[in-house]
């Protein structure tokens, strides 16, 4: 007889609307918190009762953290709640739900989320709506942006592949989720160009997908390459790969070449044409690779391979190092902590609910809080 199935965790997603967020804020005024994005349901699965999603965490010492309740949408409340307290049995991994929770601890559950047939079809209407952002209200487009990009990275999850995805994979899709908040409807540009990444996230699930992005590997190994360069050389190719540089510049992947079978012979960089222009690009290669390559290096290495792939299909390298950084401290909107953005460790809090407020027994059996 097979094991038992653990459950998932139910993933019923709704967006942080202004009011929601202040709501939030109201409910545990005297502790600072910053409100997420978006809220996700991290009950396990369960049949039409209250779900449940951390809307924002709050500061130690106090710590816990505001908890979003809802049926519908449209019926949100919001309660001060702390922590579970429990830990697995190797007392590594503590419950990351609220006192009383029910069903099951985080720590005895799939990682993976419900799979829900209309999560797929709320995708492609958000796209459609991304499609036509001009002809689009903004409130409209920026639900668009935020289902496109937070359901498809449920998607992922729901359908099993985010866990097999290699990590620079991951990565672009944590990209796309720091965009989604930033599209707006006088952008059409930027509703268009998250539209078409997400598009290619989303062919991730298809039957003859190879389940990972194209170039990661291409990259994996141009950063190596890179990395084997003295500085000087890294500095004068990540130079090169600026944006204005477009009508002459040369493809990573054979400035890479160009420059390690050069420094292999013991080669400084050459000096610039004798003409103004030259000596121009030379200066200003130098300062902005010189800033690209600092940066780049500061980066979690699965961020850096994702980098050099958008550096080498053509965007500008400063920028794509920029906006990797970027979105590492953006994604702590969504609860995500990757690199040098994550928080503190946790302390152990009183076992007991936050501001007097209860939860309702639909979430479990309630235990009174301080007046």
């Amino acid at each position: 007889m097979p094991p038992a199935r653990s459950p998932r965790t139910c993933g019923a997603r709704i967006p942080v609307t202004a009011n929601l967020r202040a709501h939030s804020l109201a409910a545990r005024p005297d502790v600072p918190g910053m409100p997420r994005g978006s809220v996700v349901c991290e009950l396990t699965e369960h049949g039409p009762e209250q779900h449940a999603g951390l809307i924002r965490p709050l500061a130690r010492p106090e710590g816990g953290a505001v908890w979003a309740t809802w049926t519908t949408p449209a019926e949100v409340v919001c309660l001060a709640l702390y922590e579970c307290g429990k830990h697995g049995e190797d007392q590594k991994r503590p419950c990351a739900l609220f006192g009383a929770h029910p069903g099951p601890c985080t720590y005895n559950r799939d990682d993976a989320l419900v799979e829900d047939p209309s999560r797929a079809a709320r995708i492609a209407a958000a796209l459609d709506v991304l499609a036509g952002a001009d002809q689009q209200e903004g409130p409209a487009v920026q639900a668009a942006a935020h289902d496109a990009a937070l359901l498809t990275w449920d998607e992922l999850r729901a359908r099993q592949i985010w866990a097999a995805l290699p990590p620079c994979d991951r990565a672009a899709m944590y990209q796309l989720l720091a965009r989604a908040d930033s599209v707006r409807a006088t952008h059409t540009s930027g509703a268009s160009e998250l539209a078409g990444d997400v598009a290619q996230m989303t062919r991730l699930w298809a039957p003859s997908s190879p389940r990972r992005l194209p170039h990661g590997d291409t990259a994996a190994h141009l950063l190596d390459a890179l990395d084997r360069l003295p500085p000087q050389w890294q500095t004068l190719v990540l130079g090169g790969q600026r944006e204005h540089r477009h009508l002459d510049r040369m493809p990573l992947d054979e400035a890479v070449e160009w420059a390690a079978r050069h420094a292999s012979e013991g080669l400084a960089p050459p000096p610039a044409a004798p003409d103004w222009n030259a000596e121009w690009d030379r200066k200003e290669d130098e300062k902005r690779g010189a800033t690209t390559r600092e940066r780049l290096a500061k980066l979690p290495n699965s961020w850096r391979i994702d980098a050099v792939r958008r550096i080498a299909l053509g965007t500008d390298a400063l920028g794509a190092v920029a906006n990797a950084a970027l979105s590492i401290n953006v994604i702590r909107g969504y609860g995500i902590y990757r690199a040098w953005n994550a928080p503190p460790p946790k302390r152990p809090s009183p076992p007991a609910v936050g501001n007097g407020t209860k939860i309702p027994d639909r979430l479990g059996r309630p235990r009174p809080g301080p007046a």
